[in-house]
């Protein structure tokens, strides 16, 4: 047995030398970093889900005041955790073409070569024909939509009070959100508030429950690309699908429903591939229009209903609960701007409730709608005020909750203040600042629109109140 000790010395020796070989790479460049633990790196607690993936990077920001960035290892991989806006800037807007893509890879079969995960030639491809559904003038078309799917709310809201004397708001607002993504981009009436109808149940069974792929990523990054991994459940994958496959064979006949997102889809559909180039002075890349790659894009459509505008009208309820001064404020602007409009709620009236504005703005302050904003760089590049190089295909992370949270750019972070976002306040907010939809050429496509589903519910919920 003694003979085989040294084999085994030996073997455990090269191992951890293997998984330790890049543990002194931001060393090397003079980049504080916490320990790393062989084989994790600092993920170690993400990859077993004892801690969220923002709570991680939250937490090493505020282990580094001082510094620009805090280096990570992502596995073997270094990974950078920025602080500094002015890199920041950089990174997501100003120089964009060096980091252009997420650096995770999805299958491109299964909902994973959307518009949020796509590659930078994909992404340019389809975003640019998308913009049109996310525009002020396709919000104020669709409001007659929004105001019969308000009402239905409303009605459901009322009959679940009446039977129970309280209400669930999160999975309710699930599924108002749900209902009125589906109507105004696809034109499909969910009905959710039929409780023989599970539809939003069994998608929120399936969403609310990810598989261990994202944490396979994490360690070997270019797996699921590799072996044909989603982190897209099957049953959501097929339903989306669908929706492309019926769309097909659909005609809209009335001017009014052009340009929604499945005309859109359905007239790229048709051209059979897109370019992704903008400008005479950019590469022409063709991408191949297909029923996955579209199915992609409507998944995202509907995760955007369905999961954005529903926490950020369940967080805004919370904090108004919590600050009832600020509710008064709010249902007082209300009650004035509708009485100046005869007592209608319009897409002119929602336009001048300010301080509604301010309510979600301050929400998606504290709460923001993305853990992490993260960029894969594409060659070499030296971060601006540093003497730092990051080497082509580093991970760079930004974490929109610390930054939020900073008391360097919003003083008091943890209290509920609407007013920091009134239009002289405004003006004081670093414009880096402020980062739950992204910035720069892979920010939110919707970001110019982003609370005007939830606005137009609560206006309408607080009238009827």
């Amino acid at each position: 047995m003694f003979i085989y000790l040294p084999t085994l010395i030996t073997f455990v020796c090269a191992i951890y030398l293997y998984f330790t070989r890049t543990f002194d790479f931001w060393k090397k460049r003079n980049v504080k970093a916490p320990n790393p633990i062989p084989f994790f790196g600092n993920y170690i607690d993400v990859f077993f889900r004892r801690k969220h993936m923002g709570v991680l990077y939250h937490d090493i920001y505020e282990q580094y005041p001082d510094e620009k960035v805090v280096g990570l290892y992502r596995m073997m991989s270094p990974t950078l955790l920025i602080r500094d806006l002015d890199i920041v800037k950089q990174v997501l807007q100003k120089d964009f073409e060096s980091f252009p893509d997420r650096g995770v890879y999805y299958s491109k079969d299964k909902l994973g070569n959307n518009l949020f995960h796509a590659d930078v030639d994909v992404m340019k491809g389809i975003r640019k024909h998308l913009t049109t559904v996310f525009t002020p003038n396709k919000f104020k078309s669709n409001f007659y939509m929004l105001a019969n799917r308000a009402d239905q709310f409303l009605e459901y809201m009322g009959r679940i009070s009446d039977e129970n004397g309280e209400v669930n708001m999160l999975p309710a607002l699930r599924k108002y959100g749900a209902d009125s993504i589906m109507m105004t981009a696809f034109g499909i009436d969910l009905n959710p508030y039929d409780e023989n109808n599970l539809i939003c149940d069994v998608l929120d069974e399936e969403i609310q429950y990810p598989s261990y792929f994202l944490e396979l990523e994490l360690l070997f990054p270019g797996s699921l690309a590799r072996f044909d991994l989603s982190i897209f459940p099957t049953k959501i994958a097929q339903y989306f699908k669908q929706i492309i496959e019926a769309g097909a064979t659909l005609e809209v006949t009335e001017k009014t429903e052009r340009n929604r997102a499945i005309d859109i889809m359905m007239e790229l559909k048709r051209q059979g591939t897109i370019t992704s180039r903008k400008g005479d002075d950019e590469k022409e890349n063709w991408v191949e229009i297909t029923d996955e790659l579209l199915a992609g894009q409507a998944f995202i459509f509907f995760l955007a209903g369905y999961g954005n505008n529903c926490l950020l009208g369940s967080y805004a309820l919370y904090y108004l609960a919590k600050n009832p001064e600020k509710q008064d404020i709010l249902i007082q602007e209300i009650d004035e701007v509708i009485l100046k409009h005869d007592g209608k709620f319009s897409y002119e009236a929602l336009k001048e409730m300010k301080y509604l504005e301010m309510v979600f703005e301050e929400t998606l302050r504290l709460n923001p709608m993305t853990n992490a904003v993260v960029r894969n760089a594409a060659r070499d590049v030296q971060l601006e005020g540093t003497d730092i190089i990051v080497p082509k295909n580093t991970i760079l992370a930004i974490s929109p909750y610390s930054i939020q949270h900073d008391e360097k750019y919003f003083p008091e972070p943890e209290k509920f203040k609407p007013e920091r976002f009134s239009a002289e306040n405004a003006r004081e907010n670093h414009p880096c600042a402020m980062l739950s939809f992204g910035l720069g050429p892979r920010s939110c496509l919707g970001a110019k629109i982003r609370t005007n589903p939830v606005r137009y519910m609560y206006g309408e919920d607080i009238i009827e109140i």
